[in-house]
């Protein structure tokens, strides 16, 4: 596993990320959890990765931009934490389980996508965890990555994506914020960060049409090869890779979600010609579109 360390908090084991909370930059490939007391943050921080808080006991209260959102006891969060956040109050007995999950594994996962779109744009999604995930269920995975077990490990995985797809089912709520950073969490990368959160805006609206690199760049007022080393530098993908993710990722819920001819889902997805759809395919998801789809329905 990667960067994955275990600690001992007050007789209670959990793994956390060793991050170093760079902008932008999503150099994990594995999930990770923590269970803990969280504590009050002083100043805002943000990450690549998209973060899942589920809280056992107690309140807490997030600072997103200098905006408030408030859990309690059997309520969750999820949010991409490009947004700049903290914590900014927290009771004495609050306890709470924390799953962090890279970028990229997000993007492969078959989920609704109403809900991916808005956590891509700046959505914080809170909702009970009643019927969602459990307590006990949050500690079996806790104790799966303590153990390093790489088969029970992707299961892990596997149960995490089909909790968001229950958190889905059911209704939630969606406050959205601006991921350009204000007051405090001023940074100095700040216009290379806002020009590529409007670049990931405008693929996340149009990654289904024909669209192309100079398109992408000429939405923010770039130069083509500057916009690209500026999306690479910033997110270690290029412009074309994060494109035909978002596209096999639209195509994944075509599949599992309706019965439209694979031929249909190709245009669908934004994929102009059928051959480099299955070669694309077949390389980010490692079977076919047609065993995809057997999989999954």
């Amino acid at each position: 596993m990667n960067n994955l360390k275990v600690f001992q908090s007050e007789n209670v084991n959990y793994l956390v990320n060793d991050l170093r909370f760079a902008p932008l930059l999503d150099v994990e490939t594995e999930l990770s959890f923590e269970q803990r007391k969280p504590f009050y943050m002083a100043e805002y921080h943000w990450h690549q990765q998209i973060e899942i808080n589920v809280l056992h006991k107690g309140t807490l209260e997030y600072a997103i931009n200098n905006a408030k959102v408030q859990i309690t006891a059997g309520e969750m969060a999820v949010f991409w934490a490009v947004t700049p956040h903290r914590v900014s109050k927290v009771s004495e007995d609050a306890m709470v389980g924390i799953i962090n999950i890279p970028l990229s594994a997000f993007l492969g996962w078959v989920l609704p996508q109403e809900f991916m779109q808005q956590v891509m744009h700046g959505g914080v999604i809170t909702s009970s965890t009643d019927g969602v995930v459990s307590l006990a269920e949050s500690n079996r995975w806790l104790s799966c990555y303590h153990n390093e077990n790489s088969v029970r490990n992707r299961i892990v995985s596997d149960e995490v994506c089909l909790m968001l797809r229950r958190l889905c089912s059911f209704d939630y709520k969606v406050e959205m914020f601006s991921f350009l950073r204000n007051g405090s969490s001023r940074h100095p990368s700040d216009t290379g960060y806002k020009n590529v959160q409007l670049m990931l805006d405008y693929i996340a609206k149009n990654h289904n049409k024909d669209i192309k690199v100079d398109d992408i760049a000429a939405h923010v007022k770039l130069h083509p090869k500057y916009a690209m080393g500026l999306f690479k530098n910033m997110l270690s993908v290029s412009i074309k890779q994060y494109l035909i993710i978002m596209r096999i990722n639209h195509a994944k819920v075509l599949l599992s979600n309706t019965r439209n001819p694979i031929k249909n889902i190709t245009n669908d997805s934004g994929f102009k010609h059928p051959g480099s759809f299955f070669a694309a395919f077949k390389k980010h998801v490692g079977i076919t579109p047609q065993e995809f789809r057997d999989q999954t329905m």
